[in-house]
């Protein structure tokens, strides 16, 4: 599947106008908590819904890699669930992403279709994706730590995510081939 013309680009600059709206510089890292309640949408973990459904500590044991996130919608209202037990790395990628769909302002749709599958529709999660890795680290970032030569480490920390997010932005937004032909 391939994004629309113009989507990358878009993404980037929604990215930086949601730091704008919370004063932050381009390059700055962006909590995915700040972000979701600069928007007014409230982020709870499994965790503290074990009490109230015991389902939800088997996502949280053996079913863990289950789920990562996800929204539930009552009319226009929205609460994003987040799976706790992964790291935090992950656990921002996964609110990033629950966070990009509200942006986006993609329509609900069932968690499960007739066969009791799980509902994908593949061009709106590619969509979320994107975005919710711009939402993390823009370009501006990006280009902030192969300029800097900032260590991945260090990167994965201030940014609050996993290596792979970090390696996958870098490489998305130009960045890592910036450092590369700067260091020749």
């Amino acid at each position: 599947m391939s994004l629309r013309h113009g989507f990358k680009a878009e993404a980037n600059r929604l990215a930086v106008q949601m730091r704008k709206e919370l004063g932050l510089h381009p390059a700055s890292p962006l909590a995915p908590a700040r972000l979701a309640e600069h928007l007014a949408i409230p982020v709870k973990t499994f965790s503290s819904a074990i009490a109230h459904d015991a389902r939800i500590g088997r996502l949280l044991a053996g079913e863990r890699e289950a789920v990562s996130a996800l929204t539930v919608h009552a009319g226009a209202r929205r609460e994003i669930w987040v799976n706790d037990s992964h790291d935090p790395g992950r656990q921002n990628s996964s609110a990033d992403h629950e966070i990009a769909h509200a942006l986006l302002m993609h329509p609900p749709g069932p968690a499960l279709d007739l066969h009791g599958c799980r509902h994908w529709d593949g061009e709106i999660e590619e969509e979320a994706d994107w975005l919710a890795g711009n939402l993390l680290i823009t370009n501006e970032a990006a280009w902030s730590i192969a300029r800097r030569s900032t260590g991945p480490e260090e990167a994965m920390l201030q940014y609050g995510v996993s290596r792979s997010m970090l390696t996958w932005r870098m490489n998305m937004s130009g960045a890592r081939g910036r450092r590369i032909r700067s260091a020749s």
